[in-house]
């Protein structure tokens, strides 16, 4: 292994078993220099044995580097990689599986229906919807009337809320999403902001097909499912929900769409 690689692996391993902190201050103060015995180490170690060992095996790569390589020195580098670390790990989004389809034995993913209701009932400030199909009135079980009262009770909350909805297609009974929403919001509050991609007339085969949702830019659902019950409930749909970083730039991403007049206000 590379002794800088090799580095980054003995500081994340003395952190998580508590030693980091000793350990840089003894570098820092002189009491654990280069070569040092059992005695310095077991003194920093404290009597975590694991750490003991840590700290022998972090003597044997600093051996390797030139002698003018001091401990203060030695415990910037290990600082400045744990610095690194966290920003890395501050970065890296939190995901969950999310899954709507049979039940079986030995799963424990989250129902999307469920991750959908929490991820609006969730938002404060600003709300994300984006979807190919919405459900009408013939959704027997409800689901989908649910889940429009929820977004409108988020209206009413006060967050600002975005639906981007495909307003091509045509259903069964000849409505579009943008007549179906209307049958199913609430007549006492205001419709929220709604876009879609107009998709010129000879690329009939383009769709608006993203399904996702984002609260307050730091908590995502990208999804197979459409707002649909058979989408919700009962189909085989797969999703991972997101948060942090990932989450704003998907929600960085569709505003763009939107400046850049890709995504315009339904006409």
């Amino acid at each position: 292994m590379e002794q800088t690689e090799h580095l980054a692996h003995l500081v994340l391993r003395l952190a998580n078993a508590g030693g980091l902190d000793a350990t840089l201050d003894a570098l820092r103060d002189g009491t654990l220099p280069r070569g040092a015995g059992v005695v310095p180490r077991g003194r920093v170690a404290a009597g975590r044995t694991g750490v003991v060992a840590m700290l022998k095996e972090l003597d044997a790569v600093w051996s390797k580097y030139p002698s003018t390589l001091d401990a203060f020195q030695l415990a910037l580098m290990l600082r400045c990689i744990a610095a690194g670390a966290r920003v890395q790990r501050e970065r890296s989004p939190d995901t969950e599986v999310v899954w709507t389809g049979p039940g079986v034995d030995g799963s424990y993913l989250r129902a999307t229906r469920q991750v959908v209701q929490d991820v609006i009932q969730s938002s404060q400030a600003q709300l994300l919807v984006v979807g190919y199909w919405l459900a009408g009135r013939g959704d027997a079980e409800g689901i989908i009337n649910e889940i429009i009262e929820q977004i409108a009770d988020a209206v009413t909350r006060g967050v600002n809320v975005t639906m981007v909805l495909d307003m091509t297609a045509e259903k069964k009974d000849g409505k579009n999403n943008l007549e179906t929403l209307r049958e199913l919001w609430p007549n006492n509050v205001a419709l929220p902001r709604l876009l879609t991609w107009e998709i010129p007339a000879n690329e009939r085969h383009l769709k608006l097909h993203a399904k996702v949702l984002v609260a307050d830019q730091r908590d995502a659902l990208v999804t197979s499912a459409n707002l649909t019950m058979y989408a919700l409930d009962r189909n085989i749909e797969m999703g991972v929900r997101v948060s942090g970083t990932s989450a704003e730039r998907i929600a960085q991403h569709f505003e763009l769409l939107r400046q850049d007049e890709v995504l315009v206000p339904f006409q």
